[in-house]
């Protein structure tokens, strides 16, 4: 009889890993937690240097209030005592800097029909009809998983009658028939890139699945993105279960079963091997399956699946610090959103030009600033601030394999291209901004692919179009008996979405609904507005520094 090093063991320790993980272990299993990097957290981990915390991919997350999906699942999975998520203002928590017009996003949707109706009075029935449709998508979307009864599927139709017409539409034909102003059409297509997709590419119901995330604000956790890594990993150990970090899996093992082949455990970079019953793994599809598994053990309509998956785009990340009270420069909890062309599809095409860093800045930008949205992230030096704009991956791909500290020439004349690249963009959309800066440190796609382990150095994982979404997404469940995956390519991405593919991968193996795995009992997640101190307790607001 085969003795088990664990009963599952996980992969990766993102949101989708660490939610898995612990779903399971407080279910009785006995958890194995493996993560190549330094730090728990994949996309949710912080890192320090010189005095400043930076989140690279954390920078806001929804569904956090009273009865919202997010905070259901910290509290159900015992984690939310040990969280704190400041609320950004929800009088703009998105800023837009579209083709020379300004336009905050407000979170409640009639609140923000009537802003773009008085600011651009011309386009009053576009405006109306599409915010209007927008609405209806967010309503009728969680009545597609609400089926109680027979009742309910014959109502399906009538329920969902707006998702059924216009769901599979792309953002841009919706757009383009009934708005003419391309700047309202701009403005109202910014968070395509937190789907990192064109609006022609983006479904209706994916935006509209946005929109609903963020209906009740913004949220930016205490401590930065690794704060929730942090907390779901005390919960784990809790339990007697384990993370650990610095262990990379070399292989996944298994054993064929007649027509079919199960799970046996992981082999290690050391050599070491692991004998689990399961394994949920939270990398992408083909770091899994080419990477861990190995072709020769996939079936050939599985191999033909990945060979015609595409993934999302890659992203530099600009990470500093300044020397200034931002407040001055106009920055708060809210995003910046800033393009220089208000048609998005022309960006994302620019964006991904071969010839982009020839040019003299970049054509769009999301800037966030932790410090305003988290203010005991403030050190008393500076202020910080993310930089992220999405860009392809073929101009690395002649840097791969080689060590950080002995790339070429010619990497380090490319990072400081685009480094500039930033400060030029930077400063159309926060003049005198740069002058300022005390410290700088730029992420590639390079970066993503060595620390998340990230096909192309993708930051939402499979490309979350038509053929890929849905029913056509990879499902929890694969081919092979006992392997499980979780993740961003699982589900929808996001922090959010990476966590309910956790759970739904563990429910598959407790063979159980996913929300019999939550348990509030206990719990209660602490939310305090980032830009008005009055809320807080005195022990927090002890935790901000004076310059």
């Amino acid at each position: 009889m085969m003795d088990f090093d664990a009963d599952t063991i996980v992969i990766g320790s993102g949101s989708g890993g660490l939610t898995s993980a612990l779903a399971l272990a407080r279910a009785g299993q006995k958890v194995m937690v493996l993560e190549q990097h330094y730090v728990p957290g994949g996309w949710c981990h912080n890192f320090t240097m010189d005095g400043y915390t930076f989140s690279p991919g954390v920078h806001y997350v929804g569904r956090l209030g009273p009865g919202d999906e997010t905070r259901n699942i910290y509290e159900g999975l015992g984690a939310a005592n040990d969280l704190i998520f400041f609320e950004q203002n929800p009088e703009h928590y998105e800023h837009c800097l579209i083709g020379g017009a300004t336009f905050d996003y407000h979170v409640h949707l009639p609140t923000m029909t009537d802003r773009l109706l008085k600011r651009f009075p011309k386009e009053k029935k576009g405006i109306g009809k599409y915010m209007e449709l927008l609405q209806n998508l967010v309503r009728q979307f969680p009545l597609i998983f609400e089926i109680n009864s027979i009742k309910d599927i014959i109502l399906m139709p009538y329920r969902t009658r707006h998702i059924g017409r216009y769901g599979l539409y792309s953002l841009k034909r919706i757009l383009e028939g009934w708005i003419s102003d391309p700047v309202v059409r701009g403005i109202l297509s910014i968070q395509c890139g937190d789907q990192g997709l064109p609006p022609s590419k983006t479904m209706m119901m994916l935006h509209a699945g946005m929109a609903r995330h963020y209906e009740h604000g913004g949220y930016y956790p205490r401590g930065g993105g690794g704060a929730i890594a942090q907390a779901l990993v005390k919960a784990i150990r809790r339990t007697g279960s384990e993370v650990k970090t610095r262990v990379s899996v070399d292989k996944i093992l298994t054993e064929s079963t007649g027509k079919r082949r199960r799970i046996v455990g992981v082999k290690l970079s050391d050599g070491q091997e692991l004998r689990a019953r399961h394994v949920i793994s939270n990398a992408d599809p083909h770091k899994t399956f080419y990477g861990m598994v190995g072709e020769e053990n996939l079936s050939r309509k599985l191999k033909k699946r990945l060979n015609k998956t595409r993934y999302s785009l890659a992203s530099l990340i600009l990470f500093l610090a300044v020397d200034i009270d931002v407040k001055t420069l106009g920055l708060d909890s809210g995003n910046i959103w800033y393009a220089e062309e208000p048609d998005f599809d022309i960006v994302f095409k620019k964006s991904q030009d071969p010839g982009l860093y020839e040019n003299d800045s970049f054509q769009a930008l999301l800037i966030s600033a932790p410090t305003q949205k988290d203010p005991t992230l403030y050190n008393g030096r500076g202020h910080t601030l993310e930089v992220v704009t999405l860009v392809g991956y073929d101009a690395f791909r002649k840097f791969e394999g080689t060590k950080t500290q002995h790339r070429t020439k010619e990497y380090g004349i490319l990072k400081q291209k685009i480094i500039k690249m930033f400060f030029k963009t930077l400063e159309k959309a926060i003049p005198g901004i740069t002058k300022h800066v005390v410290f700088c440190e730029l992420g590639t796609p390079l970066t993503n692919s060595h620390y998340i382990n990230s096909t192309d150095g993708c930051i939402y994982g499979t490309e979350k179009s038509y053929s890929q979404i849905g029913p056509m997404a990879y499902r929890v469940r694969t081919e092979i008996e006992g392997l499980r995956l979780a993740g961003a390519s699982a589900a929808i991405h996001g922090v959010a979405g990476a966590a309910v593919s956790g759970l739904h991968a563990a429910a598959s193996i407790m063979d159980c609904k996913w929300t019999e795995l939550l348990n509030p009992e206990g719990q209660e997640l602490k939310i305090y507005p980032s830009e008005d101190q009055s809320a807080w307790p005195e022990w927090l607001k002890g935790k901000i520094r004076k310059p």
